[in-house]
């Protein structure tokens, strides 16, 4: 701070930092590729290759918005200062000059003499206060907040490992099931087709005993 200090005493009111200058200077070289055309007014239309931005230098907007965010114009505005003949320096927002740039390091880091060189007073030690053991078990976590995850729980998604899918396991997969009833209609089918086959044998076998 002490460079800074020392520097802003040697700056004008107007006067931009250094910060502010290399942006205006490299936004000024891209202001070259815009185009302005006036609009009546304060209100001017910039075509910065296919695309056009609605300027008005009284309210201090850009189609771009990058002019109200930073405060220092952008290549769109400074083409239209340029083609108006006007200081870019006055449409720069003021945090960036000199009266802001001197209340900001008005006042610097002050030297403090080593502990050896302190005075000596003849007073009682300062000691903390006494802690009070609270009742029960003393919690060894710390708390946790409302939307923190809790040790220990798990944090990836669940996965099947019948259907590969996500959300569930194996125990609740409707996969599962349907599987199930489908073998149990198969072994249902098999069972019924092994007694007709078995009744079609004792018919046969009690025709021939006749």
């Amino acid at each position: 701070m002490a460079p800074r200090f020392d520097k802003a005493t040697s700056m004008g009111d107007g006067e931009l930092t250094e910060y502010a200058t290399k942006i205006l200077q490299t936004r000024s070289d891209e202001s070259g590729f815009c185009y302005a055309t006036p609009c009546g007014g304060d209100e001017f239309e910039v075509r910065d290759q296919h695309v056009h931005f609605p300027i008005k230098l009284g309210a201090g907007t850009c189609g771009c918005g990058k002019w109200q965010l930073s405060g220092i114009p952008c290549k769109h505005v400074l083409r239209v200062i340029y083609h108006q003949r006007l200081q870019a320096v006055d449409f720069v927002s003021p945090y960036f000059k000199g009266r802001a740039y001197k209340s900001t390091y008005a006042e610097h880091m002050h030297p403090m003499p080593d502990q050896t060189q302190w005075p000596s007073f003849n007073l009682p030690d300062i000691l903390p206060p006494p802690v009070k053991r609270s009742a029960g078990r003393p919690k060894k976590q710390r708390r946790r907040g409302a939307s923190e995850a809790r040790k220990g729980r798990r944090h990836s998604i669940v996965k099947c490992s019948l259907c590969k899918e996500l959300g569930h396991n194996m125990l609740t997969c409707v996969a599962k099931k349907k599987i199930a009833a489908a073998e149990a209609t198969t072994a249902a089918t098999n069972n019924n087709a092994k007694a007709e086959a078995s009744t079609s044998r004792s018919k046969k076998r009690a025709k021939k005993a006749a």
